[in-house]
């Protein structure tokens, strides 16, 4: 059953009709529910909070995208809210054991049933933020100390989460360039990479937001775009020229790539313990561990401790 009128979705949505065969390939094992073994007490970070139906983990999930192929999915309210429920951290896919992509799948659905009409209300809430105030945070003012765009060495994308929420990473990566001496600028203005926009299979809107905030970054002229988002970053580098394609040339880095190599040798001692957690971007959806860990350990007298959980088999942040 449609939900507002909208006809369902035809079968074989564009992007999902791509993934038939994969779809299929489930064994329904169950194994992208629970499976308990050493790192690993829920492969699924969502199911233990849920109803528990099947449609709330990855096995019935594919059933939906078996469905949706078929042209026997009834699309209404719950069937959406089964998919949102969902972090797309890719866990489920690193731990199947017929190795499906599914996180590919999980994005075609969401970008077909887009295309279709389907959205949440939060869903449409964070395309319209993002297409008309350039922040899934929605209207803010452009700082009045924000220095007018010039050629700069290196331009800091800090984000939207940055910009609005965590403004501690920003302070702390300004005041690591400034102490390097490098030639620099902050987008303090808000222009979304869109990588939310990805998650909830707004691939239009997405193109529209990237279009936007490549005008704004490529006004400066960087040598280097640098991010300390892991979902700017794969957005940049990733989403843009491989799903969008926007190949702008430029030359995007994560902080873990851009500041080892400048502060080797300049940094003081701290004796202090400490751990990292894989975000899912980075390390599932990218398959970057080793180079955020060599930054942690190239600072003097710093131990570094792994969660029980880690790497490929990390939990989710949520």
């Amino acid at each position: 059953m449609a939900t507002n009128g909208i006809p369902a979705p035809r079968a074989g949505g564009t992007r999902l009709e791509a993934l038939r065969k994969e779809v299929f390939d489930c064994s329904r094992c169950g194994f992208c529910r629970i499976w308990d073994w050493k790192g690993v007490d829920y492969v699924c970070p969502t199911y233990p909070y849920t109803e528990g139906y099947d449609t709330q983990y990855a096995r019935g999930r594919v059933n939906m995208a078996q469905a949706i192929l078929k042209g026997e999915a009834e699309v209404d309210e719950t069937f959406l809210e089964h998919l949102a429920q969902c972090t797309l951290c890719g866990s489920c896919g690193v731990h199947c054991p017929v190795e499906m992509p599914l996180l590919e799948i999980w994005s075609a659905m969401r970008a077909d049933l887009v295309d279709a009409g389907y959205m949440t209300e939060n869903q449409r809430t964070v395309r319209d933020n993002t297409v008309q105030h350039h922040s899934i945070f929605g209207p803010n003012r452009r700082p009045a100390n924000a220095a007018a765009p010039r050629k700069v060495d290196v331009l800091y994308f800090p984000g939207c989460q940055t910009t609005r929420k965590a403004r501690y990473i920003g302070n702390s990566t300004t005041q690591l360039l400034d102490k390097l001496g490098v030639d620099y600028a902050m987008l303090e203005e808000d222009a979304c990479c869109g990588y939310p926009l990805y998650d909830i299979g707004q691939m239009d809107a997405m193109k529209q937001a990237a279009e936007y905030t490549l005008a704004k970054i490529q006004a400066y002229q960087p040598d280097v775009v640098l991010t300390t988002c892991a979902g700017c970053f794969r957005a940049f580098s990733v989403v843009y020229p491989e799903l969008l394609g926007l190949d702008s040339g430029l030359n995007f880095q994560h902080t873990h790539d851009f500041f080892p190599q400048r502060l080797a040798g300049k940094l003081h001692a701290i004796d202090r313990t400490v751990t990292y957690h894989d975000p899912c971007v980075m390390g599932r959806h990218m398959g970057i561990y080793d180079e955020p860990r060599a930054t942690i350990r190239a600072v003097p007298g710093v131990e570094l401790v792994e969660m029980y959980s880690n790497r490929e088999h990390a939990l989710c942040c949520g």
